[in-house]
């Protein structure tokens, strides 16, 4: 996406059902829900990225579309937006394409900025 290299960039990350790691350390905390209900609507998946301070970093809602495709809407709590992106779907793409577009940093810190940028050059949510 254009987003220059700052040398932070994770290596190496792993998920488990309650928790996100970079390398060996644990970063965030993941939970996931089903059938929540969100502005009067029952949506089937829900799911929260929390820093380990207890910030909810990340929210989203997975749900199939008129397709039958599953599509995710995600609030990209640092900043306050609404992200769509028809490739993105879930907490693993989404941190993967953080951590590969230097949002996500090694030290488990986010780098605004970047997640500005991030939101700008590939939300498809106009």
């Amino acid at each position: 996406m254009g987003i220059p290299k700052s040398g932070l960039e994770p290596k190496n990350i792993n998920f488990s059902t309650d928790a996100i790691y970079v390398g060996e350390k644990k970063c965030f905390n993941y939970i996931k829900k089903s059938n929540v209900i969100i502005n009067n609507e029952t949506v089937p998946n829900y799911f929260e990225m929390i820093s380990l301070d207890d910030t909810v970093l990340f929210s989203g809602i997975i749900k199939k579309n008129e397709s039958g495709n599953f599509e995710s809407t995600i609030n990209f709590h640092p900043i306050k937006k609404l992200y769509k992106n028809s490739k993105i779907i879930g907490r693993n793409d989404l941190i993967l394409n953080l951590s590969s577009n230097q949002v996500l940093n090694n030290n488990c810190s986010l780098d605004i900025k970047n997640l500005e940028l991030f939101y700008q050059k590939s939300n498809e949510n106009n």
